[in-house]
């Protein structure tokens, strides 16, 4: 079965962009557009990865993101930063809040399929 991925951002465009690209290299995605969002649909459909985008509505992905390594059953589950922040310590910032990695936006999106598939093959072997 392909990997699922949750992407949770507040922009359509950015949302959809990444959608597209991860599909078309084999990925389910489920999308959510807040933290809160992000926390719920984790639980409900326990993705192999999940996006954030650090800065969102109703609750942010920082805040999003150590709410999900409270949780056991989502504990395990790989979260990649992505975002606009790009300031010296933003990344250390959203390592510290329980991102495995960073994504920068914008980005070019055949690279971010290329992190992901690399990311899961040595992490969960998928």
């Amino acid at each position: 079965m392909n990997p699922k991925i949750l992407i949770a951002d507040d922009d359509f465009d950015n949302r959809t962009i990444l959608t597209e690209a991860l599909e078309a290299a084999g990925f389910r995605v489920i999308q959510a557009v807040n933290g809160q969002e992000a926390i719920a649909a984790a639980v409900k459909e326990s993705p192999d990865l999940i996006f954030l985008d650090l800065s969102m509505p109703t609750m942010n992905g920082w805040e999003a993101a150590k709410r999900i390594r409270l949780l056991p059953e989502l504990a395990h589950i790989g979260i990649f930063a992505f975002t606009a922040h790009a300031l010296q310590g933003d990344e250390t910032k959203a390592r510290a809040a329980g991102c495995d990695e960073y994504v920068t936006k914008p980005c070019i999106p055949r690279d971010v399929v290329k992190k992901v598939q690399e990311w899961l093959k040595v992490r969960i072997g998928k």
